[in-house]
């Protein structure tokens, strides 16, 4: 009896799993970096030589600084493109820095830093606006005792903050420039 009920449970199990997979390949869902072996997908080699002909202007001070490494890191890990097709800005806001917890006397224990990043993808050198968008992220640190640990921690915060950022922004690039070349590719 008892094996019984264990393989009907493990046959309900994979028909679950079955049927999961069928829902989300009937929704559209294809793979970022696959290739779909027709004339119009972009493979995963075509989209990572896309993400690295993106040049990324300067962002200013300490935190921009971080932001575009980390952007360089994601789309252009081989070093700055001799030939760019895209132009990527990015201007960040001044970080909101919030209480999240206080104590009975009035003193915060913790704080949220959030942080916005506007960006825009041109094609280069034509300079059309392709992509406009923004992204926000939080992250939180606590106060500490000794007030050089809580420069520590909200320093280590603003560059956690900054590379969550950096993936997002990547990540989004990387749906875009795979959607765009594929309507390109279905123009011509």
């Amino acid at each position: 009896m008892l094996k019984i009920r264990s393989s009907i449970s493990w046959r309900l199990k994979a028909a679950v799993i079955c049927l999961g997979l069928l829902q989300v390949s009937a929704c559209g869902f294809r793979p970022l970096y696959s290739g779909r072996g027709t004339d119009d997908a972009v493979s995963g080699q075509q989209l990572t030589q896309e993400m690295a002909s993106v040049f990324i202007d300067e962002i200013p001070e300490r935190t921009g600084q971080i932001l575009r490494r980390t952007l360089l890191d994601r789309l252009i890990p081989k070093g700055e493109p001799e030939n760019p097709r895209y132009r990527l800005s990015v201007r960040l806001s001044d970080p909101i820095v919030s209480e999240q917890a206080v104590r009975k006397d009035n003193l915060a224990t913790r704080y949220v830093m959030t942080l916005t990043a506007s960006y825009k993808l041109y094609s280069y050198p034509e300079n059309q606006v392709l992509l406009s968008d923004s992204t926000t992220s939080r992250t939180g640190y606590d106060v500490q005792r000794s007030p050089y640990a809580t420069d520590v921690a909200e320093r280590a915060a603003r560059e956690r903050i900054v590379q969550i950022m950096g993936d997002d922004i990547a990540l989004r690039l990387a749906a875009f420039l795979k959607s765009y070349k594929v309507s390109e590719k279905s123009e011509k």
